[in-house]
């Protein structure tokens, strides 16, 4: 027993910086693949405590009887000695979180709106919470019709929300943009933006045109749709539109949409390096001394369609030069190349194509310019 079970937690790789955890075998792809989150770890941790009654670090059959998942036991029980471990309980977490496309960032932000609306600190929002306002429409998170909303209940809305929008072409920074947005401008606090309070959003296409249940107002997913389309008929990439939305935040010191003059010369004041100069400089493609949002984006945008890669390409390089910079130095080197690769390594060969500037080692960028080369 003892050997089974070092063997399924010897199957666990700590994932760096994530706390996260990969289980591997070919034995059951469907259970071994897993990764295995924080919420899942706290979850088993909760599971324990309410059914290993005498402590010992197992749930026997004894114990068993109470649990209402009576059927799914054998599937979970990978040593099958009859017992569920902590470590086999999260298996069956993460498996329940996979199924229904919950990630540990959807449940970080679930707990962020947990928190903000959990008055009494019980960890879930009780009815008098949720009459508060939020959410919305409380009858599309509470799946048991109970009428309390669980972290649980709100991470799953959250994650079906989240498949919607993909489906709509909708990406996180358009969402992210367009909940700023809402959260800055809202003014009567309906998550929704009437007419006044658009005046201050300088949403880039008409409102009518997204306003889907025609009540005069734009609600976050509204806002979103609208963005991502307009970023796609503008050809930004994701990182294009976060990239014009920071400079807006950090410079746009009276939020009317523009950079004016006083804003774009007080901006070279901004770093101590005693260089003066202006970070804007480069966006001012007119050369007036101020900045729209239109004129950004659009440099923005022509800046990386001048590199040759996108978003894409460019995470794709990230990967591939952590897994080659044996020896960090922020660059795959000849050495760190293979003469024979397997899948996922890149070969010496690639060298010739791919070092642009002939110092015999690989940046990211000139990675990520091979790799959009190659996919064309």
């Amino acid at each position: 027993m003892l050997k089974s079970l070092l063997f399924v937690a010897l199957s666990i790789v700590i994932l760096a910086g994530t706390a996260s955890a990969q289980i591997l075998s070919g034995d059951k792809p469907d259970l071994y693949a897993l990764v295995i989150a924080p919420i899942d770890l706290t979850d088993a941790t909760r599971s324990m405590t309410v059914y290993d009654t005498d402590e010992d670090g197992y749930i026997d059959k004894e114990e068993q009887k109470r649990i209402d998942w009576k059927d799914e036991i054998k599937q979970f029980d990978l040593n099958r000695d009859g017992k569920l471990t902590h470590l086999e309980l999260c298996v069956r977490f993460a498996k329940l979180r996979d199924d229904s496309g919950v990630t540990q960032q959807v449940v970080n932000n679930a707990n962020i709106y947990l928190r903000r609306n959990d008055r009494n600190g019980n960890g879930q929002l009780d009815p008098d919470e949720i009459a508060n306002g939020w959410p919305s429409e409380p009858e599309e998170f509470d799946t048991n019709k109970d009428g309390v909303i669980t972290l649980a209940e709100i991470a799953k809305r959250f994650a079906y929300m989240g498949g919607l929008r993909r489906e709509m072409g909708i990406e996180q920074v358009d969402q992210v943009t367009a909940i700023r947005t809402v959260r800055k401008l809202d003014t009567d606090r309906d998550q929704k933006l009437d007419n006044d309070e658009q005046a201050g959003a300088f949403l880039p296409l008409p409102a009518k045109d997204y306003d889907e249940n025609d009540d005069g107002k734009l609600g976050i997913m509204e806002i979103a749709t609208m963005l991502a389309k307009h970023r796609r008929d503008s050809g930004m990439s994701k990182s294009d539109l976060a990239k014009v939305r920071s400079v807006f935040e950090r410079y746009d010191r009276n939020s009317d949409g523009t950079i004016d003059k006083d804003e774009f010369a007080a901006a070279a004041g901004l770093f101590s390096n005693g260089s003066n100069t202006n970070p804007l400089k480069e966006l001012d493609k007119n050369g007036d001394g101020e900045l729209t949002q239109m004129e950004v984006q659009q440099v923005i945008t022509q800046s990386r369609k001048t590199l040759g890669f996108d978003d894409q390409h460019l995470a794709e390089a990230r990967k591939l030069l952590t897994r080659h910079d044996k020896n960090r130095s922020t660059f795959i080197d000849e050495s760190e190349l293979f003469e024979s690769p397997v899948s996922g390594q890149l070969a010496k060969s690639i060298l010739k194509q791919a070092d642009q500037d002939d110092d015999k080692r690989v940046s990211l960028i000139e990675l990520a310019k091979y790799l959009a080369k190659e996919t064309k």
